[in-house]
């Protein structure tokens, strides 16, 4: 009997474990939004020019330590200078990335990650004067790389601010700050 009774409260033990190991190691999906300050940076320019995105994503956390994304986004802000009757407008026409994200989690409802991933973008500068206009448009792609925190509110919602090296070229650069917010289910 007390070898039975021994064998049953292990079995117990051990699927009780199994169970809370499985819910915390399970995936947990999520979808957000961010608006993203972006800024292109060229060797050319004294000055950096700034535009605005809407960006989506999805992603799942694979474990406490890792997780992986899909963004897009478009631009909603484009930066323009004028100088007498010519002026020149840049523009973000997209951007989308894969990303994995590797966080520390702790105690608090701060999780600190870093980003490191693929991005793609595409960028069109117009020049208008007397004479007419002429656009034209870059696409490029590079290695990403950056750092930023989600901020748990409830077991689903979570506020996110994040620094990204999106692009980063020998001519130009293109960075930025987001914030944004995500639901998990």
């Amino acid at each position: 009997m007390r070898k039975t009774l021994s064998m049953v409260s292990a079995l117990c033990l051990a699927s009780t474990s199994g169970l809370v190991t499985a819910e915390e190691m399970g995936q947990k999906a999520y979808v957000g939004a961010n608006y993203n300050f972006v800024t292109y940076d060229e060797d050319t320019l004294d000055d950096e020019l700034d535009l605005g995105a809407l960006s989506g994503k999805v992603g799942a956390k694979i474990n406490p330590y890792v997780s992986a994304e899909l963004r897009a986004g478009f631009g909603v802000a484009d930066e323009t200078a004028s100088n007498g009757s010519i002026s020149a407008k840049l523009e973000l026409d997209y951007i989308v990335g894969g990303y994995a994200l590797f966080g520390i989690p702790n105690e608090t409802q701060i999780y600190p990650y870093v980003a490191l991933g693929f991005t793609k973008g595409e960028l069109t500068a117009t020049i208008s004067g007397p004479g007419g206009s002429v656009s034209a448009s870059e696409s490029e792609s590079d290695l990403s790389y950056g750092v930023g925190a989600n901020v748990a509110l409830t077991d689903n919602v979570v506020l996110n601010a994040e620094y990204m090296q999106y692009i980063d070229k020998d001519e130009y650069e293109v960075s930025g700050i987001s914030i944004g917010g995500s639901y998990l289910f």
